[in-house]
């Protein structure tokens, strides 16, 4: 019976954690579950703002942000607004306006920027993912064509957005333009309480993911795409 068990079975030593190396995992996890709750708000939310003429702001604007970004531009005075964006998906036919940088464009112009100050500057037609990296091919393709002169540009950012975007729009942008990073912070959530809500949950939550996509696996033909005047998707 035992040279048939050995046939089939053999005895191996199985060394397993003690109890102490398991609380001390538990507690290793607990410190940076800690360290990433209280931090990683203020990580994707990144600011460093420059000396720059020209501002880029991302097309997707809530109402409530206006103030602050109105007050930026008043304070920092730039020469040039561009504004970015994607198509509409709805509400084409009740008002016209055909895409989100028009529609930030057209309310900066309403709450007072000088008209001649604001450049509306769309993606292509049809562009559904990878959008915040579209917008930077157009507003790349604009800089290169109408501001020969510019060498450095600040983003205008939402909340958690802020670090993914400036790093998508850095890979655009390269070494032809500086780039700042001005933030909108959210009105929803904050730092110390982005988990208590499902939006803050949510959007910490897939930014956090989405910027380490871009970081690790992101990788496009930028001058391809820059070069490119039909690029859709």
């Amino acid at each position: 019976m035992k040279k048939i068990a050995g046939f089939f079975f053999e005895k191996r030593i199985c060394t397993r954690l003690t109890w102490k190396s398991k609380l001390l995992l538990l507690l290793l996890i607990l410190a940076l579950t800690t360290v990433f709750v209280k931090n990683i708000v203020s990580f994707l939310s990144v600011e460093k703002t420059i000396v720059s003429k020209v501002f880029v702001l991302e097309g997707y604007v809530e109402d409530w942000a206006y103030p602050f970004i109105i007050q930026k531009i008043n304070d920092l005075n730039p020469d040039f607004i561009l504004t970015t964006g994607i198509s509409l998906d709805q509400g084409f036919y009740l008002n016209g306006v055909p895409s989100t940088a028009y529609l930030v464009g057209h309310s900066l112009r309403k709450l007072g920027i000088d008209s001649a100050r604001v450049h509306i500057v769309p993606t292509e037609p049809g562009v559904k993912v990878n959008r915040t990296y579209y917008s930077a091919i157009a507003a790349r393709k604009y800089l290169d064509q109408h501001f020969t002169g510019i060498s450095s540009v600040n983003l205008i950012s939402t909340s958690v957005h802020a670090r993914r975007s400036h790093l998508i729009f850095k890979k655009v942008f390269k070494d032809k333009y500086e780039l700042g990073n001005i933030v909108v912070h959210s009105r929803y959530f904050n730092r110390s309480n982005w988990y208590k809500t499902s939006r803050g949950f949510r959007t910490v939550l897939s930014e956090a993911l989405a910027w380490l996509y871009v970081r690790l696996f992101f990788f496009p033909n930028v001058e391809e795409d820059v070069s490119s005047s039909n690029k859709r998707l």
